[in-house]
């Protein structure tokens, strides 16, 4: 919130956001959270606010509100590069509804990735929230270029656990504001890159399992096969009790010991 700006209460939890269009469909509603007065908090992010836009927004929130019944804040994120709207309302005699609509115009995004690059080069801590919102902010690149960029940017954060949510909330937060191709493309990639980091993983833990196996045919002749299956199916955390056990092994049975003491 206090990035934002907003001067509502803290983020608590994610509502499920999906509600069901009896005649029709179901609508998907951008994000929706709780606060932690009891309220709700729901975000949309559009390139151009319009008053189509307010009427499918009030269309969510009276849905939001018939199942919860609980006052709603509804905020419209839009890049730096869009139009302020100053229809904000919409009065249809028995129904009033408002917005508010925030346009990411206060942050230079070429000046924050390029800060934040220096500081993921030095191992520096980053703020997560400046790269998740940078695809909003303003830049001398089209949005397009922009979200390629900070998605770069992002992929050299070393917390593979931190890059992937970074990664995935950067997404989200940008899903209206380029092409779905676009969106389809930059997913591609970065599972492409999961691939490869498996695969990468998957020929290191190969290869110390060969090692290993060398190490004990040198040490007591040739591993019998089904023994040697035993020492393929070990992960990671095994190869490594057993690279240490090795040492203290006199005969073949201890491998066999070792085996049957881990359950295998």
């Amino acid at each position: 919130m206090d990035f934002l700006g907003l001067d509502l209460p803290k983020i608590t939890g994610v509502l499920q956001n999906e509600y069901a269009e009896v005649e029709t469909r179901d609508e998907f509603v951008d994000l929706v959270f709780w606060l932690e007065n009891g309220e709700i908090l729901h975000i949309e992010e559009q390139n151009e606010l319009t008053t189509e836009d307010l009427i499918r927004f009030a269309h969510y929130d009276l849905r939001i509100y018939s199942q919860h019944r609980v006052q709603i804040h509804t905020v419209v994120l839009s890049p730096a590069n869009s139009k302020r709207n100053p229809l904000l309302f919409i009065d249809s005699g028995c129904l009033q509804y408002s917005v508010r609509h925030l346009v990411i115009e206060t942050r230079n995004a070429d000046e924050v990735l390029e800060r934040i690059h220096t500081d993921i080069e030095s191992g520096k801590p980053v703020n997560e929230l400046e790269l998740i919102f940078a695809p909003l902010m303003e830049s001398r690149l089209p949005v397009k270029e922009l979200l390629f960029k900070t998605i770069q940017l992002e992929k050299k954060i070393k917390d593979e656990n931190v890059k992937n949510k970074i990664i995935a909330l950067t997404l989200v937060v940008s899903n209206r504001l380029v092409e779905p191709e676009i969106l389809e493309e930059i997913w591609e990639e970065i599972k492409m890159l999961k691939i490869l980091k498996y695969a990468e993983e998957k020929g290191k833990s190969e290869e110390r399992k060969e090692l290993i196996e060398k190490q004990l045919a040198k040490k007591f002749g040739k591993i019998p096969n089904d023994l040697a299956e035993k020492i393929r199916s070990m992960d990671n955390a095994l190869l490594d009790i057993l690279s240490l056990e090795i040492l203290d092994f006199q005969s073949i049975e201890d491998l066999n010991i070792f085996i049957k003491k881990m359950n295998l």
